[in-house]
């Protein structure tokens, strides 16, 4: 039978199978192009500046490669970006997903909590991972542009209060975030399912500058990791070092970023 392809958004990128995009599963991965946002330190910067010079994988070619894989081990596929919900026929691709059995993540900056409910609430998302990019009070420094926090907190609660499975991710970047802007951001997420704290990537970044910063040691991101996990199991980070690294003349990481 001739296949049909539907009005979906264009896909920019596939890959058939992946062990890392879904934690704990074997997953395909869906890239759509364009975003929002425009985070300084992200790594996916063709994706969001000119998703339009990438070329377009078809539909038809996805669709008979997930039931290649379906028949055999892989029932999952990610849906990522760019960001995903600034696509208004974003349903009638996690439609076609579904109608091939498929179990769906939604990667989201959840700067669109109303397509984030309609997908949970019409059954069209398995899981969803969010990114938080750091504190809220200060939301459109993370993210390159202007945003408005409270739709990122409605989809924070919304997501925490959905009983569908998710998790939180944050990339910890130096002379962006302190180290405290991940602990402030842990204790705002307290009762989600899991925090996960990412280690910044300086190899290809939307802004150039950003590919010069050197991520926190290994040591380091390990430390800041357990603090995370302490309060997110609503135990006290008192009493061990939660300051900002200091650097020249006293300055932090941060400031040395804008002298």
């Amino acid at each position: 039978m001739q296949f049909k392809e539907p009005d979906c958004p264009a896909v920019k990128g596939f890959i058939e199978t992946s062990f890392v995009d879904w934690k704990g599963c074997l997953a395909s991965v869906l890239f759509l192009g364009g975003c929002n946002f425009r985070c300084p330190f992200c790594h996916n910067r063709d994706l969001v500046l000119n998703p339009g010079g990438l070329e377009d994988v078809p539909i038809e070619y996805i669709v008979a490669t997930i039931r290649k894989y379906r028949a055999q081990w892989v029932d999952r596929i990610v849906v990522t970006g760019g960001e995903p919900t600034i696509h208004k026929n974003l349903y009638r691709l996690m439609g076609l997903l579904k109608s091939e059995g498929m179990k769906i993540k939604l990667d989201t900056n959840g700067s669109s909590p109303s397509a984030v409910k309609g997908l949970v609430n019409d059954g069209l998302v398995d899981a969803i991972a969010m990114d938080v990019k750091g504190p809220l009070d200060r939301y459109s420094r993370w993210c390159g542009i202007n945003v408005d926090d409270r739709k990122v907190q409605e989809s924070i609660e919304f997501i925490m209060g959905s009983g569908i499975d998710h998790y939180f991710r944050m990339t910890v970047v130096p002379f962006l975030h302190r180290e405290e802007d991940v602990y402030m951001v842990a204790a705002h997420l307290q009762g989600a399912k899991d925090f996960v704290v990412q280690t910044f990537r300086p190899d290809i970044t939307l802004n150039t500058a950003f590919s010069r910063i050197r991520p926190f040691s290994p040591d380091r991101m390990n430390q800041i990791k357990a603090n995370v996990s302490d309060i997110m199991a609503g135990e006290s980070v008192r009493g061990k070092e939660v300051r900002p690294h200091l650097s020249i003349a006293g300055k932090t990481d941060q400031d040395n970023l804008y002298s």
